[in-house]
C-alpha cells in the first residue's frame, strides 16, 4: 500500500467509526489499525507504507511516540 492508497483506505476506515481493539496492551491500537487497513503486522524498522511509518496512539495515554530514531545501519 502506498501513501495515496492509505489516504483513501484511512478515510473509509474513519467513516466506519469506533473499532474495538483486537489486542490488549500498548501494541493493540497499532495492530488493530494495521489489521483494519489490510496491512500485515511487522516489527521491523522498515516503513509500513513505502517511505512512511504508520503510528497509532491511544487517547489519554502517557506512552511516548518515537517519530525519529537514529539508525546506525543506514
Amino acid at each position: 500500500m502506498n501513501l495515496e492508497q492509505f489516504k483513501v483506505a484511512f478515510g473509509e476506515l474513519r467513516a466506519k467509526g469506533w473499532i474495538e481493539s483486537k489486542r490488549r496492551g500498548p501494541t493493540g491500537v497499532g495492530q488493530t489499525l494495521e489489521h483494519a487497513l489490510g496491512l500485515t503486522e511487522n516489527n521491523i524498522a522498515a516503513p509500513d507504507l513505502g517511505t512512511v511509518e504508520l503510528k497509532a496512539h491511544r487517547i489519554g495515554s502517557s506512552s511516548l511516540i518515537t517519530l525519529f530514531t537514529f539508525n546506525r545501519k543506514v
